[in-house]
């Protein structure tokens, strides 16, 4: 099944990609968008192929921060009915949960999580594998992401930090103007630390009366998503994976059914739970290695396993059975 994101995604885009020497409809139509898509905000469009837009204005125009000079455009109102209702929350926790449970309604490839310890909240950001989101696609997320916090925290705030899985851009001027200077590159997730006591503080311009309008539209909207049941665990399963605690049993508590539920019907979609979690594992485990400065003994636990001889027996299992060749050394 295709994901959907809204064609609002594009908002400014052919100004950016005009002053860096690109064509913008020509860009649309190398990647198969309609040029409808600069017309109409509310136009559902495959994720994939925005995805496949962001990186390729990187690559033709030479410009290694095309999706975070993108971001700076970004608002609440960007992600539309959504925004709306995260905007008249009390607080920016409340917000930010508001954003991770209808999140889907502007972006079907994305997901939004909120990790807390020792004081320090993460808000990270998974793409769903089969998207592709590269370098571009991610900076974009993550400069929205900062922006709206921005808004929230006042123009001074400054993150703990901000962290990318992929590696440091040659030139980092673009992202140290945009973003500041607690950026980290080359980590084990895409997201941003602030303090715990910080989600906590009050959004002034939250209005009671307007939150319970657009709560009742949302709910309107709920039930459209066009995620299949198997993406819908692969997204339970990202966020599941570096918890250690990625199971049938906990997938299915998360979607609110049995296990044998959520077995029949990937069934029915010709795959299964144990299927769909090596797929996964695969996708992630090729993408982290790719990156060529992570320790086996760092990718493990990202993955589930419990220890390195796990994710070592794995390997080979997957090498044997000709899933990867990548696989087929020994830890």
């Amino acid at each position: 099944m295709t994901a959907l994101m809204r064609s609002a995604s594009l908002a400014h885009y052919a100004d950016l990609a005009t002053s860096v020497g690109l064509e913008p409809l020509d860009m649309l139509a190398a990647v198969g968008l309609p040029r409808s898509c600069f017309d109409n905000t509310e136009l559902r469009i495959p994720a994939a192929s925005v995805m496949r837009l962001m990186e390729l204005s990187g690559e033709r125009s030479g410009e290694q921060a095309f999706g975070l000079r993108l971001s700076v455009t970004r608002r609440l109102s960007s992600f539309g009915i959504v925004g709306m209702l995260a905007r008249d929350e009390p607080t920016l926790r409340q917000a930010m949960d508001t954003l991770t449970r209808y999140l889907y309604l502007h972006n079907e490839s994305l997901s939004t999580q909120l990790h807390e310890a020792g004081g320090v909240a993460v808000i990270e950001q998974v793409f769903l594998p089969f998207v592709h989101a590269g370098r571009q696609s991610v900076e974009l997320a993550l400069g929205a992401l900062y922006h709206t916090l921005c808004l929230a925290l006042g123009p001074q705030w400054q993150p703990r930090s901000v962290s990318f899985m992929h590696p440091a851009p040659a030139n980092l001027a673009w992202h140290r103007s945009i973003l500041g200077g607690n950026l980290r590159f080359s980590q084990d997730y895409n997201g941003i630390a602030l303090a715990s006591s910080e989600m906590d503080a009050p959004l002034h311009s939250a209005d009671p009366v307007m939150r319970q309008q657009v709560h009742q539209l949302v709910h309107e909207d709920l039930g459209h998503s066009n995620l299949s049941v198997r993406d819908e665990v692969v997204q339970l399963i990202m966020a599941l994976l570096p918890t250690g605690r990625c199971s049938a049993d906990q997938v299915a508590l998360h979607l609110g059914v049995d296990r044998r539920t959520v077995h029949r019907r990937l069934v029915t979609q010709g795959t299964t739970f144990t299927e769909v979690l090596d797929q996964v594992r695969l996708e992630q485990a090729q993408r982290l290695m790719g990156y060529g400065d992570r320790k086996l003994s760092d990718i493990a636990p990202l993955l589930g396993f419990s220890s390195l001889s796990a994710f070592s027996r794995w390997r080979r299992c997957q090498a044997r059975d000709g899933r990867s060749a990548e696989f087929a050394g020994t830890v």
